[in-house]
This record gives C-alpha cells, structure tokens and sequence, in this order.
C-alpha cells in the first residue's frame, strides 16, 4: 500500500541509552548524537506494553521454535510498535532502534510475525522451525543479486513447511541469507521441484543482529526532556491565547483515552481549571467509565455527562449493523448526546479542548487547530496537540506519572466503542475476550445473519463492518468469501415502506453525511433507474449499490448521504427519499410524465426514465400520489 503522509517523521533513537527519541539531535540524557529511525508512514510509533511483547514473542516462538522470541525481544528492552497501512492491521516491531519485523493480521490466516534482517541474524543459530538451509552457489544468488531461492538450492529444510509460511534462509555456517514467504511445501522442496522455494522479502547483507540492552521508559523521558519541555510549553501559550481569545468557559472533552488525557493536563499545566466532559455512548468498556471517573475525582474536577443510554440497541433492529461506510451510530450516540450535553450546560457556548491529532487520519491532518462542529455551533473546538505523534503524548504522560486507562495494557491500541466499525478485525478478536458487552453484541450479529441470509464468512470475518466490501478484502479472503445474493425476508417484503435516519457530522469521519435504512429490502433495478431523476447513476457488477452524487443506496435498504453543508445535505436527502419511494410505490398514474420536457419517461406499468435522454433536471418531481400522504415519515 503506498505511504500515507499525515505530518513529520520525528523518530530518532539514541544508541547509547538505547531508547527512543524525538526530535533531537541530541540525546538530553547522554548528549550523544542520535539517528534517524526509519519506519513505514505516518509514523505514529507507540510503546509495546508487557501483553504486546509477550503476545509477539510467543508468535515468534511458535514461527521459529520455543526461545527465539526471547532474541527477537530480549528482556528489558524498550519495544515501540508502528501501526503500517495494510488491508486490516500490520504494526512494524521497533527494537535497538530497527525495524526487526512486522506483524501482520491476515484476515483467513491470523497473526503472523513477518521477520527483518535483524531478526533473522538474532535466530539462525537457534531456530529450530521456519528455516531453509541453501548451498552456497544458491546462497551467493541470494545475497548478491536479491534473488529468490529456488527448490534446486535446498539442501535441507524443516520437515513442518508449509506454502504460505514466514522462513528464515541459512547458508551452511547457519549464517542468515534472507527471509522471505514459502512458495511450497518442505516435501516439495527436498524433492527440487521446479521453481521458487521461498521468495525473498529481504537479504541479509550486512547483519546486525539484536542485542536489546534493557532501559526503561523513565530513562526515555529523560532522554526526550527537552523535546517534551518544548512541547509542553507550546501547548500551554496556545491553551491560554485561544482561551483569552474565545472568552468562554473551558471544557475539555475526555473520552478516556491517552490523547484526552494528555489534552486535559496540558490544560492543567497551562493554569487552567476546566470541567471534564464526557459523553458514554453506551458502548464503553467499563474501565473507560472507572477512568473518567477517577480521573475526574483524582484531580477534582466538575464531570459533566451526558449518556446515550440504550440508543444504540433501540435503533439497531431498524438500522442494522454499523459499518465503516455506514456509520449510523455516530450521531445517535455521540453527536445527539454531545448537543445536549452542551445546550443544556453551555447555553452560551464553550470551548472546548479535544485531543485530536493529525497523525490519526488524512481529515484530521487537514483540519486545522481551531475549528467549529457546524452541529453543535456553541461548541468552539482546540486541540493542543494537533502536532503530536502517539509517541509524544506517551512520553508526556509517562514524564507526568499519569495513570491512564489500562486498556492499553490489555492490547489495544486505541479506546473508543467497543465494537466500533473502524476497528480491525485484530483488536476485535483482543475485544471479545474483554468486553462483558461483546457477548450480546455477538447475538445479535448471529440473529441478523440468519434474519439476513448472510454466508458463514460474514460473521466469521466481520463483514459487517462494510456495507461494500472493498476489493482488497475480497481478493484476502479468496473467492469463497465472494457476498452471495441477498434475499428479501419474507417478514420484511409485506410491511409497509419507511424510513428512519440520523444525520449531522460524523465524529468518526469527519464529514457531513445522513445514514438511513428503509425498513425492507429494495427493488433496485427500479431505484437505480430513477435515480437518474438526481443525477448520472453507476451501479455495482451485482446491481446491489447505486450511486448517483455523493449518494449512496444499498439494495438491503440502508443509504448515505454526503454533502457540503447543512441545506445541501437536507435537500439531497429529502430528494432521495422522494425518488425512493416513487421507485417502490408507483402508482403508475403517469402524472409526472407531463413535466417532463425532454420526453424521457415513459409508462411501462410503472414509470421509466430513459438514461440516454434524461439531463436530471429534476422537473419530474412535484405532487405525487406515491409520497403525497409521506412526507410526515420522511423525518427529514
């Protein structure tokens, strides 16, 4: 996937102290140089905590043989993990200042660690799983010219092989060549079949190994003091202008996670007395509640809540499952309980500190420091550490001796939502075995596949996270994971036509957008055609999703709508539930017919627009016997 940029690259490491640092040329500890550290973008390192470092050494054991994880991360040493693009979760493995390897979720195969160079060196002598041993001619090949290692220059390998296997490729001394990806199995290698054995990611040219000194996260505060003093300081005068500026009451909003948390002490340092807001969806692990509160008492603050309560499982039966290009829940449980939450305390506005950061996504990186949410127009947003990695709010934190949620130290990397669409499949499989919540969450994905007719790979994978599976998750899964045909349950084709939707910005995506759902499956060879009414319309090779502006309809009955601002996304979805129900209700009366001038619809039992023809003026639409006694469900 290629690099997404979303601020500089700030990491460096100092090889003295073996510790991670920021910014400086100099380490603040031991004023010895320090070296760029070169990781995949953003570049959002963070810290491994205990469970991170166990869980991957134990992957490694199982790869390469029982101990070999120990030498890919020796004990005590500080252990930073790099979150990479890739179709669910790959975080790089940051040890000594390298890259030592990946690890890597597949979606049909789960973990694998995928080695470096240097953890290859670190295990040739002991691995006793995932190893090729070449012969020399193969071996200088492989160094020399960056080739793969052919089945012909196998001398011996381990007998447990697999296609598809993360290998370590030795030469006779046992001196590491490569690593690379199996392309057969240890039988089809020892008896040289034709072809690639193993193709190589990487060769070890220059080997450096792993020594892995042990250091501790004090000692890289220490080592970061001036680059967290500078930060500190920057985000103390930005906190007190824009709160003289604004000359509203101070709030910030907590979630707790490390980014809020950060925000509010940053406020705390700058001088300032804010109140804590806090909005609980309903969905929020209970260690994040136990945190906001005692985060709150610990350093007595006035905590401000605002609940959502049962809304997310209230509309949920209508709605369907959220998903990442359905993001429903947003604004029944976060932005209609933020609105309250500041219309009920901050009749005349506030301002808010928020813990956003660039580094989180291409939409924040764009926004600026200062912005207003146009949903909620008292509500006046900062963020002081727009500019921070992950790694900077850690080591502020750790400088501060705050006691943040530990969720983090169960694996996960970011708190939220416990069953947040966004998440990939990798944390959710942590999620279950942490959420007292998941369980019924879990039932309900069950009932609404069987409701649904959904294949057994949407709940084994979590498909529902996507209302359109993108292609990359396709060609992942393979072609058994291809959606099947959706059909209309029997229950749902006799009831009556409605909609429900939630609209307004979205805190997830950042965007103006309206999700909806009509109550039952839709006929969309219909709704596709008069979608011409809005605009020209694309559809999907299954004839299941039609597109048409920044509109988007799926055939089981959710839309989506995007827009500009707040008038233009009204009129988009009045207009799309209009054309809807025309699709599915006419009455075939022919009225419209006559207000179009270009002669592009015609009466075939019900009414068809002919796309060549149409220039979607929209002239068509007007009084009609199919939506005239609607317009009080249109809930616009």
């Amino acid at each position: 996937m290629g690099a997404i940029i979303l601020g500089k690259m700030h990491l460096r490491w100092c090889d003295k102290c073996n510790v991670p640092v920021l910014e400086q040329s100099k380490c603040s500890s031991c004023r010895s140089e320090t070296r760029p550290v070169k990781i995949t973008p953003p570049g959002d390192a963070r810290p491994a905590f205990e469970s991170d470092v166990a869980r991957i050494r134990s992957l490694v054991d199982s790869q390469f043989g029982e101990g070999t994880g120990r030498l890919v991360i020796p004990e005590g040493a500080i252990v930073l993990l790099n979150k990479a693009p890739d179709i669910d979760r790959m975080d790089e493995v940051i040890v000594d200042g390298a890259v030592v390897g990946a690890v890597r979720f597949a979606l049909a195969s789960g973990e694998k660690f995928l080695p470096r160079p240097e953890a290859a060196e670190a295990i040739s002598d002991h691995a006793s799983k995932g190893w090729v041993l070449i012969d020399p001619i193969a071996a200088d090949a492989v160094r020399n010219k960056s080739a793969s290692t052919l089945a012909v220059g196998v001398l011996e390998c381990d007998p447990g092989i697999e296609a598809g296997d993360e290998l370590i490729v030795l030469d006779e001394p046992r001196n590491a060549v490569s690593v690379g990806v199996s392309k057969m199995s240890a039988s089809d290698m020892m008896q040289h079949k034709r072809g690639t054995a193993v193709k190589t990611r990487w060769t070890v040219k220059e080997p450096r190994g792993i020594e892995g000194r042990p250091a501790t996260w004090a000692q890289a505060t220490v080592a970061n003091k001036e680059t967290i003093d500078r930060r500190t300081r920057e985000a103390a005068d930005f906190i007190k202008k824009t709160v003289k500026d604004s000359g509203l009451p101070v709030a910030v909003s907590y979630s707790g996670g490390k980014d809020s948390l950060a925000t509010l002490l940053l406020v705390l340092d700058a001088g300032i007395t804010p109140d804590l807001m806090f909005v609980d969806t309903g969905l929020e692990f209970e260690e994040t509640r136990k945190n906001v509160q005692d985060t709150a008492s610990s350093l007595g603050l006035k905590l401000i809540v605002e609940s959502a309560g049962d809304a997310f499982w209230k509309n949920i039966g209508r709605f369907g499952p959220p998903a990442k290009d359905f993001r429903w829940c947003c604004k029944t449980c976060k932005l209609g309980p933020a609105t309250q939450l500041i219309q009920k305390n901050y009749p005349g506005g506030v301002l808010s500190f928020i813990g956003q950061r660039a580094y989180e996504s291409q939409q924040r990186a764009e926004k600026g420091r200062i912005w207003r949410n146009p949903w909620t127009p008292n509500q006046l947003a900062a963020s002081p550490i727009q500019k921070w990695s992950a790694l900077h709010v850690w080591l502020y934190l750790f400088s501060k001796g705050a006691r943040y949620n530990p969720l983090y130290e169960k694996g996960l990397e970011r708190i939220g939502c416990f069953m947040c669409p966004a998440t990939d499949l990798a944390e959710l499989r942590k999620v279950r075995e942490i959420s007292a919540d998941y369980a019924r969450w879990q039932e309900f994905l069950t009932q609404h596949a069987e409701k649904t007719h959904r294949p057994p790979h949407w709940l084994e994978y979590d498909l529902w996270r996507w209302k359109r599976l993108p292609k990359s998750v396709l060609d992942e899964l393979g072609p058994s994971a291809k959606t099947e045909t959706f059909e209309v349950p029997s229950d749902l084709a006799a009831e009556p036509l409605e909609f429900r939707s939630t609209s307004g910005y979205s805190p997830c995506v950042e965007g103006l957008s309206m999700e909806g759902i009509f109550s039952r499956a839709l006929p969309m060879d219909r709704v596709a055609n008069l979608l011409n009414i809005i605009g020209p319309v694309t559809t999907s090779p299954d004839g299941n999703i039609a597109e048409v502006r920044s509109i988007t309809v799926f055939g089981e009955g959710p839309v989506m709508v995007k827009a500009k601002d707040e008038e233009a996304l009204r009129q988009k979805s009045a207009m799309l539930k209009e054309v809807v129900f025309r699709a599915v209700e006419c009455a075939g009366c022919g009225i419209c017919i006559g207000r179009c001038e270009r002669g592009s619809l015609r009466l075939e039992g019900t009414i068809v627009i002919d796309p060549e023809k149409c220039d979607h003026c929209g002239r068509c639409l007007g009084p009609c016997p199919a939506v005239k006694f609607r317009a009080d469900d249109l809930d616009i």
